[in-house]
């Protein structure tokens, strides 16, 4: 008799906590910019459902990453630490394997443990999961309890339609998987045969079951990450002629230091202007971007379709910037605005008024935001701060600044006026988004700015500590 009581006690409370506790479904775009069109970034972007989402969410307009990498950038999403902290700064390190962060609890771990389920799909951690022997670099095997294995991005053409472009990166001299991936093509295959919708489908299905517990479901779309294979109706969305390409200052990595020229992909750029093919490749980017608006529409259909519709919390987020020429750039990974800020917006059903944010946060931030909105105890291991009080009124004091990182010694900070970043080898750059929102013109060798350069030096310093 006592056990069945201590059984109904067990079934009871786990019911209320339930019907208490709100569910958690965070979407992940790789290499996603600010070009989605609630974001304003590029207003050719076709994105209707991500908008949608948007009319009812906190826009973040001022988003930034922790680092301008897939791995780094999810790995202190993920785990709450800066890279500085971890030294996860590149794609092939494991954070498990790094001194002190063996026994790192994860987001979905940390709701694991405060009684939610836990479901993946699609690119979450940089990689797909592994096996527990030997996961890959970026995997974290055991932090979902349950993770739907599949591929990644789109379907690929046949083999005569790749690198189609004729740009010839490898006889320019481009190195590494760059002159493989940067390609684009059309193809002719239906939604469903890409990996991404599949991923979208599988988050769709879960959201369908009844669940005995609130929820942690992640959904991780890999397009508009390269190479740009998408279904050929999102090409046809856009008429290449009428694409604008990003508005860019001729010479403008003259003031950017030998650092910053090293990492700018300018061969690339030059081989993208001799051919002719910037229209071509924005409109591959936006094609891309808005087949990625359809695998979560999938998704986001099922949620309002569903029970949980009026009980789960929505995080729509980007893992980091990607440019298109700007600063005469083609990737991501490097320390400027266009690479270091994405898209960020958080639905709580609870207050679905739709607002727009203009203060500079970290995705740092969305661990211990996610915490608090679901009403679990502090983890005081986080390194970022909990944005509910500017979700509650985005009039709240916040003073914080986001730091990006690259390397050990490489280093950018935001605050809403200024960027400001600096070299290993000593040399900074500073940007008035006040007077300059381009970052065409480093002022920091000018006497007028020594009094903000010093600020953000002693801001920096104290972030490394």
């Amino acid at each position: 008799m006592k056990k069945l009581l201590l059984l109904f006690g067990i079934l009871f409370s786990t019911l209320c906590f339930a019907q208490d506790k709100p569910n958690v479904l965070l979407i992940m775009v790789d290499d996603m910019n600010d070009w989605v069109g609630a974001f304003g970034g590029n207003p050719q972007a076709i994105t209707p459902n991500m908008d949608a989402l948007a009319t009812k969410s906190t826009i973040f307009e001022k988003a930034y990453c922790s680092a301008p990498l897939c791995n780094p950038s999810r790995t202190s999403l993920l785990t709450g630490h800066r890279p500085s902290t971890t030294g996860v700064y590149g794609n092939n390190e494991v954070f498990r394997k790094m001194n002190g962060f063996a026994n790192t609890i994860t987001i979905p771990q940390y709701f694991q443990i405060n009684g939610y389920k836990t479901a993946a799909a699609g690119k979450i951690f940089h990689s797909p999961r592994g096996t527990a022997k030997l996961p890959k670099p970026g995997s974290d095997p055991g932090s979902f309890q349950e993770e739907h294995k599949g591929g990644l991005g789109g379907k690929f053409p046949s083999k005569e339609h790749m690198q189609s472009h004729g740009l010839k990166l490898k006889e320019r001299g481009v190195k590494g998987s760059f002159i493989r991936s940067f390609d684009w093509y059309p193809v002719d295959v239906e939604d469903e045969d890409n990996n991404d919708w599949k991923s979208a489908d599988y988050c769709a299905q879960y959201l369908k079951k009844e669940h005995d517990k609130p929820f942690f479901l992640a959904c991780g779309i890999f397009r508009p990450h390269l190479p740009w294979f998408a279904p050929k109706k999102y090409f046809d969305l856009y008429n290449v002629d009428d694409i604008e390409i990003p508005e860019v200052l001729k010479n403008d990595l003259d003031d950017v230091g030998r650092m910053g020229n090293n990492m700018a992909k300018r061969t690339v750029h030059k081989a993208v202007l001799e051919e002719g093919k910037w229209k071509e490749a924005v409109r591959a980017y936006l094609a891309n971007l808005s087949f990625a608006d359809a695998c979560v529409g999938h998704v986001l259909d099922a949620l309002n379709g569903s029970q949980y519709n009026s009980n789960t919390i929505v995080v729509l987020m980007g893992d980091h910037g990607w440019h298109l020429g700007e600063k005469e750039h083609w990737s991501k990974n490097v320390l400027w605005e266009r690479s270091a800020k994405t898209p960020l917006l958080i639905f709580d059903p609870r207050n679905p008024e739709g607002a727009v944010n203009t203060r500079v946060v970290s995705l740092l931030d969305v661990y211990p935001t996610l915490v608090e909105l679901c009403g679990l105890p502090i983890n005081d291991a986080n390194e970022g701060r909990s944005l509910t009080s500017v979700l509650k009124n985005p009039k709240a004091k916040w003073d914080d600044m986001a730091l990006t990182s690259k390397a050990k010694g490489m280093h950018s900070l935001r605050n809403e006026r200024y960027r400001y970043t600096v070299y290993p080898d000593g040399f900074e750059e500073l940007y008035d988004h006040d007077n300059d929102p381009n970052e065409w013109k480093n002022i920091a060798a000018k006497s007028s700015a020594n009094s903000v350069l010093e600020m953000f030096r002693r801001e920096l310093k104290q972030m490394l500590k």
